[in-house]
């Protein structure tokens, strides 16, 4: 039997404190990376440097300026020599067993192009927390994935970029990572798979998501608007480009998500961002979670009406 060779494709963007653990995990494979390329995105904290002194035999570490990290992603797959490219980012970690069982993926399912795992948060207190997933019993063998945005519309992503194989005849077909994106390039590229093709899912944990990191993207920017990716997919149901059997679904799922970013903004104090979002027609079809948050909502300008007044008294 022809075992897969994968090539690892990690953006590095001043991860200095988390690379190299980063990296020990897929030394660490039981089944072992054909190369591991680290495209260093303009990072200034010494993180290329750090990669550069570890002398892994098999890493290529090349630099680009800051460019984002579809770029340095879309870049690591233009220089793989190998057909199944493995993403991973560099604060996250791989299970000794990750690619090995995706190479048994690969060989169960040789039709597909696509392969993805389960994973675990690490959070802050160093606690590893299950994802909340929708999802019903799957063989610990691996199955195809057909409901991806029912899932994902009733509960966490069933996998992350950090957990994905995907080979580089399709990625290349799809157009990569969107550019000039600076959150949610990952599902817009998920979106795309699901909807042009298809994905074999493991539902064993075989990575670790650290949200626990520093420098994370979804930390530093609060998205005021609805993100790209959701824009292009309702714009396709409007066109009636999917499937019907799968547009409710779709619609679903772009619910969830400027639910999602209604939460985070009114958690920022962003609050006016968080009612326009809330005002989007397609929230309804999330009507209990619109509706917490627009009472979580009112709760917070009652409360900022209490201070205002009580500063006006004194």
């Amino acid at each position: 039997m022809n075992t897969a060779k994968f090539s690892v494709v990690i953006p590095l963007y001043n991860k200095a404190d988390s690379v190299a653990r980063t990296l020990a995990s897929i030394c660490e494979q039981r089944f072992t990376a054909a190369e591991i390329i680290v495209v260093d995105d303009g990072s200034t904290d010494g993180s290329a440097a750090k990669v550069a002194a570890l002398n892994i035999p098999n890493l290529i570490l090349v630099k680009q300026k800051n460019q984002g990290v579809s770029v340095a992603r879309n870049y690591g797959v233009r220089l793989a020599q190998y057909q199944h490219i493995a993403f991973i980012d560099a604060d996250d970690q791989w299970s000794p067993f990750y690619l090995y069982e995706m190479d048994k993926l690969i060989q169960r399912f040789p039709e597909h192009q696509c392969f993805a795992s389960n994973y675990q948060k690490v959070v802050e207190d160093g606690d590893y927390r299950d994802p909340k997933l929708a999802i019903g019993d799957i063989s610990p063998m691996g199955c195809v994935m057909d409901n991806y945005f029912e899932v994902c519309a009733k509960g966490d992503l069933p996998f992350m970029s950090s957990s994905l194989v995907i080979t580089k005849r399709l990625f290349k077909q799809l157009g990569g990572f969107p550019i000039g994106e600076a959150m949610g390039e990952d599902q817009a590229l998920f979106s795309k798979i699901v909807l042009q093709g298809s994905l074999v899912y493991s539902p064993l944990v075989l990575m670790f998501y650290h949200t626990d990191s520093e420098n994370r993207a979804c930390d530093r920017n609060i998205p005021q608007y609805i993100l790209p990716f959701a824009q292009r997919l309702l714009a396709k149901v409007a066109a009636g480009q999917v499937d019907k059997a799968v547009a409710p679904f779709v619609l679903q799922y772009c619910a969830a998500h400027i639910c999602h970013l209604a939460k985070i903004n009114i958690q920022a104090g962003q609050l006016a961002n968080a009612m326009q979002l809330l005002k989007h027609p397609v929230c309804k079809l999330k009507p209990l979670h619109r509706k917490l948050f627009c009472s979580w909502l009112m709760t917070q300008f009652l409360f900022l009406k209490i201070i205002s007044l009580t500063r006006v008294n004194h």
